[in-house]
């Protein structure tokens, strides 16, 4: 199925399929629909669509500045419609007749010519300059799904220049990464980068593996360096956050480790968080107020692998803290 270029978001199903009809009509674009916010979202973010078509009705809701976040991420063109919408420069029709749906339509596909073809597939990043020299004492880990494009942009914000280096596993579909790190790269200082196999790990540089098809390490050769691991699904997920943690606990004792797990659906994650927390590293979980899906964390925290539940905005500085190992080793309260 070719990806949409167009996604169009109303509760209203009569209105949505009309929408939907005229599009086809149109041809050359392709186009998926939501009846809700939450499928909003998890469209947009799995497909990064061009364009967004959203009913009036969602905007009226406290989850709405979310969405508007993920869209400015995305680079999504924003087209809001239907009645008692916002007097904004993105409010273009009413709906009311079959008329303004089709001069809708017309605007929506605009441009926009054949469908997107996917863009290449990602190559290994070359080596990044060392930014304070090769570490020997801390490695920051990251893992996501549903929501973590926005939630990165969040905590990678707080780091500095020469942070540590991170490694981060986010499920996306694959032929979105590299729009997705080189967005990152242009608003975070440090330098973000496709990760790339036996890469040597400097600070300043954040390593991200998402929608390719080989997980996600980290192993000692001297210094530390990622690997690429070919293999099925873990969790049900390549790359998988469980397998980038679960090599992290493996290296647990020769340096500190401090280790987030972000919204998003399922488990994956959540066992390598309990072997983390276990080999002595700092473990923290989004909350669920700021989550837009409180799976990974939930479970993470139900396993006993999380030292921290705190909301998004904290987990950066967090990440960053210089913590005591010897505290977790010791089994300290979850918060």
């Amino acid at each position: 199925m070719t990806d949409p270029v167009i996604l169009i978001a109303d509760p209203n199903r009569t209105r949505r399929k009309l929408l939907m009809s005229l599009c086809a009509d149109v041809g050359m674009v392709a186009v998926a629909e939501a009846g809700t916010l939450g499928e909003t979202y998890q469209l947009a973010e799995q497909h990064m669509p061009k364009r967004v078509a959203i009913a009036a009705d969602f905007t009226r809701t406290s989850e709405f500045s979310a969405l508007l976040d993920m869209l400015k991420m995305i680079s999504a063109d924003l087209v809001v419609y239907g009645e008692g919408a916002a007097a904004t420069s993105s409010t273009l029709f009413r709906l009311d007749d079959h008329a303004a749906a089709v001069r809708l339509v017309a605007v929506l596909s605009a441009g926009l010519g054949a469908a997107r073809q996917p863009p290449p597939r990602i190559q290994a990043a070359p080596t990044p300059p060392a930014l304070g020299g090769p570490p020997q004492n801390r490695l920051l880990l990251i893992g996501a799904s549903t929501g973590g494009i926005t939630a990165l942009e969040t905590i990678l914000s707080a780091f500095p220049e020469d942070c540590p280096p991170t490694l981060v596993v986010q499920h996306i579909r694959p032929g979105f990464a590299e729009g997705l790190i080189r967005r990152l790269n242009e608003t975070v200082r440090p330098n973000v980068v496709a990760a790339g196999h036996g890469v040597p790990l400097r600070k300043g540089c954040v390593h991200i593996a998402a929608g390719n098809d080989r997980h996600l390490g980290v192993v000692q050769r001297g210094g530390f360096m990622t690997r690429l691991i070919d293999g099925n699904a873990v969790s049900g997920h390549c790359p998988s956050v469980d397998v980038l943690f679960e090599h992290g606990a493996m290296l647990a004792g020769d340096v500190a480790i401090s280790a987030a797990i972000l919204t998003g659906m399922g488990a994956d994650g959540a066992a390598g968080m309990r072997s983390l927390r276990a080999a002595g590293a700092y473990t923290v979980a989004q909350d669920k107020g700021s989550s837009v899906v409180w799976g990974m964390p939930r479970v993470a925290v139900e396993l006993g692998g999380v030292v921290d539940v705190l909301p998004l905005a904290f987990i950066g500085k967090a990440l960053l803290r210089d913590h005591s190992r010897a505290a977790y080793r010791q089994g300290r309260a979850l918060s």
